[in-house]
């Protein structure tokens, strides 16, 4: 009987170190695959943090101004893409202003970007022309902060470009600084401008209006 007794121990110790070892096996298994996932995951948000931070566009010149009695009126800020970068749809870009003046008050606007067919993606060589197509083609564009894009440069045929900006290419963002009845973009006020595409790092242009404002159209990187 003694010896019947330790035979039947000895198989519930058998036993019971396979169930350990399936056990084991299970939970080492578990782990490999949380491991294998989380690895993944962190390459994905890696990747995505990469391609967040990677600037799409930038800009592609000097900031410059229209004036008219001594305000600011309208400012275009040139934009391409960096190098190596895909091409931007310029309506899925989002725009957001800000103006302070010299006494502290701010006006600001998010979705600035206002579409029209008419003055939209216009290509222009001449910033005057571009300020009297954008007043006559687009009234309703010409609120404050209001901006559109239009072209300085671009591979399209004619005289129009479409929505998206390629490399090569150089658009202008074109907005409204001032509005007589309500405010005026006047010397050493700040501009803020964000420009957010749909892939890459935001770009983010300041400028300080010069303290003299003497001529019809002022550089605002020469201040």
């Amino acid at each position: 009987m003694v010896g019947f007794r330790r035979g039947i121990v000895g198989i519930e110790a058998a036993i019971v170190l396979i169930a350990f070892v399936l056990v084991a096996s299970a939970l080492a298994f578990v782990v490999l695959n949380m491991g294998m996932f989380t690895t993944q995951k962190s390459k994905e948000i890696i990747a995505r943090a990469y391609e967040e931070s990677t600037r799409a566009i930038d800009i592609a010149g000097n900031v410059k101004a229209k004036t008219s009695n001594g305000v600011i009126d309208l400012v275009a800020i040139p934009i391409k893409l960096t190098a190596g970068s895909r091409a931007v749809d310029l309506n899925k870009t989002a725009v957001a202003i800000t103006i302070i003046d010299p006494n502290g008050n701010a006006i600001h606007r998010d979705n600035a970007y206002i579409y029209n067919g008419s003055v939209t993606f216009n290509v222009t060589k001449n910033f005057n022309k571009t300020i009297v197509d954008w007043k006559e083609g687009c009234p309703e564009c010409f609120g404050l902060l209001n901006a559109t894009w239009l072209y300085a440069r671009t591979d399209e045929d004619g005289t129009k470009g479409d929505n998206l900006l390629e490399p090569g290419e150089i658009v202008l963002l074109v907005f409204n600084a001032s509005d007589t009845s309500s405010f005026n973009t006047t010397a050493y006020s700040r501009i803020i401008v964000e420009i957010k595409p749909p892939q890459g790092a935001s770009v983010t242009v300041e400028r300080v209006v010069p303290p003299k404002i003497d001529s019809d159209y002022v550089d605002l990187d020469i201040g």
